[in-house]
């Protein structure tokens, strides 16, 4: 009785895996450049939103002299001169910026949940008056930082929409070698952005009265 001869398989034992590996990356590429045009269409759609927006606060501060606004990274920059808000070495709204800050407030205060506003006071290098209401430019550019959004807070702002940083005199616009380098340098930057963390809240400082109204 002859024997039946064995079938050697094993030439054809991984032939499927070619195909397959071959269809699995085709997938992979096509998801990929999906991805890809998502998050093009998405940040395309951010800058649409941020440049609309600028021109917003554009309208609303074309009053205010030497304010800039310019969109930074999809977040809209607004730079206010220290001169037009606060006087020498104070932290205290002056009263004429008062009306423009309320139309920038009423307009803005409408943008959707997911936004957020940072505040942050810089100065120059000039100390601060020894025994005065502020210790340090720390000290001072934070609280003109904290002034603005405490004005918006009683305007009716959501106090978990906001962020105050004083910088001092650290990030300089100009060297601090003439006074009209000085002077620039004496800002408040406002960053209206999308949310990137969670709810960040702002304590209110009730030990020092901010403004007046």
């Amino acid at each position: 009785m002859m024997k039946a001869k064995k079938l050697d398989m094993s030439q054809y034992k991984n032939s499927y895996q070619f195909p397959l590996i071959s269809l699995m990356t085709i997938l992979w590429i096509f998801f990929l450049a999906l991805y890809i045009q998502a998050v093009e269409e998405i940040g395309k759609s951010a800058a649409v939103q941020a440049e609309k927006l600028a021109e917003v606060v554009r309208e609303d501060l074309k009053d205010v002299k030497n304010v800039k606004i310019t969109v930074v990274n999809n977040d809209v920059k607004i730079v206010l001169p220290n001169s037009i808000l606060f006087g020498f070495s104070s932290a205290r709204l002056k009263k004429s910026i008062i009306p423009t800050l309320k139309k920038f407030s009423a307009s803005i205060n409408t943008l959707e949940p997911s936004y957020m506003l940072e505040v942050r006071g810089y100065t120059d290098n000039t100390p601060v008056f020894y025994g005065g209401e502020f210790s340090s430019n720390w000290e001072l550019s934070l609280y003109r930082a904290i002034s603005v959004i405490d004005f918006l807070i009683k305007d009716g702002w959501d106090p978990n929409r906001f962020v105050a940083t004083g910088m001092g005199e650290y990030g300089a616009l100009y060297p601090n070698d003439t006074p009209l380098h000085r002077a620039r340098n004496r800002r408040v930057e406002i960053y209206i952005k999308k949310r990137k963390v969670k709810d960040i809240g702002l304590p209110k400082l009730e030990s020092k009265k901010l403004y007046r109204a």
